[in-house]
């Protein structure tokens, strides 16, 4: 009797199990990206509902600034050229840990994921994307000086909603950038994870500059959206001077300034290579740490501007504490 008819060919039985050794990986990997989604949102949403301001942009951000100048940095003088130059890089130093700027640490972890994928090297990572941070900073420096108090986030008036709220139009620019920047956020964190295909995977792998650009392009509109009180009185006397060049400047500055603390992060973070073996030991561990990251920034800028903030307004409702 013929036993083989009963038994799947060993050809077939390897192509059979190889797959379902596939699809059983596939579905671990999905699981896996799907409970960091989860992780990242809850973090994302603990921290925009527990977020002080006060702490952030007063105790940390207005303290670093006095003592940088020496005296009270919102009531300082930025009359002299050399002097708002300084002022320019205390302001963006002061405006690290605040809500228009804190998610920029969420960079490190895709900017050390390119570091075990490309040739550039830690040094030429971070001068792309500082060269993004300052294409946009720069530009927008100069509309500053050219349009001046037309500037939306210079502006001083308000507009009055249908719920008899009176938005002010800066914090209106603000919270569409950072919703904006948010959704871009999550969008970056689902393409690492690999729940939905990146349409520019294919195009970034052949230009190993493009992530840490797009980065900095990214971080540079937060200065767009910024309102920060140190940032709108060097915005102000920027636009002030006429002079684009200078505008241009130093608000570019600013924008260096407030990635300077995330760098020297990255580089001590990436020192000896131990974190590149320890993401190239196991591929996940770089998709599952940038998915979180990113998302979990996303999350933060999409529920502290777009949900807290208008709730401050009335509009709509945010826990308080």
């Amino acid at each position: 009797m013929n036993t083989n008819a009963s038994q799947s060919h060993p050809v077939e039985k390897v192509w059979i199990e190889g797959n379902t050794l596939q699809e059983t990986t596939g579905s671990a990997r999905s699981l896996t990206s799907w409970l960091a989604v989860l992780v990242a949102v809850v973090i994302g949403l603990a921290i925009a509902v527990f977020w002080s301001p006060v702490i952030a942009d007063d105790t940390i951000g207005l303290n670093i600034a006095n003592t940088l100048v020496g005296t009270t940095a919102t009531k300082v003088d930025l009359g002299n050229m050399l002097f708002s130059l300084a002022f320019a890089v205390v302001a963006g130093l002061a405006t690290t840990f605040t809500a228009c700027n804190c998610v920029v640490f969420s960079c490190i972890a895709p900017l050390t994921n390119e570091t075990e994928k490309n040739r550039l090297g830690k040094g030429r990572l971070l001068l792309w994307m500082s060269l993004g941070v300052v294409g946009i900073t720069a530009i927008y420096g100069l509309l500053g000086a050219l349009l001046g108090k037309q500037m939306p986030s210079l502006s001083t008036g308000t507009i009055h909603l249908a719920i008899g709220a009176n938005v002010p139009i800066r914090l209106l620019q603000s919270a569409t950038v950072f919703v904006l920047l948010g959704l871009v956020f999550l969008l970056w964190g689902i393409f690492a994870l690999g729940i939905a295909k990146n349409p520019l995977q294919r195009w970034t792998q052949q230009r190993p500059w493009a992530v840490p650009l797009f980065l900095g392009i990214i971080v540079g509109f937060f200065t767009v959206g910024r309102p920060y009180a140190l940032f709108h009185k060097l915005f102000l006397y920027a636009s002030s001077t006429g002079n684009i060049l200078l505008a241009a400047l130093l608000v570019a500055l600013q924008g260096l300034a407030n990635i300077a603390l995330m760098a020297l992060i990255f580089v001590v973070l990436t020192y000896g290579g131990h974190v590149e073996r320890w993401l190239q030991a196991n591929p996940l561990r770089a998709r599952v740490l940038t998915g979180i990251s990113m998302i979990g920034g996303g999350t933060f800028l999409i529920i502290y501007w777009g949900v807290r903030l208008p709730a401050n307004f009335g509009i709509g409702w945010f826990p308080h504490f």
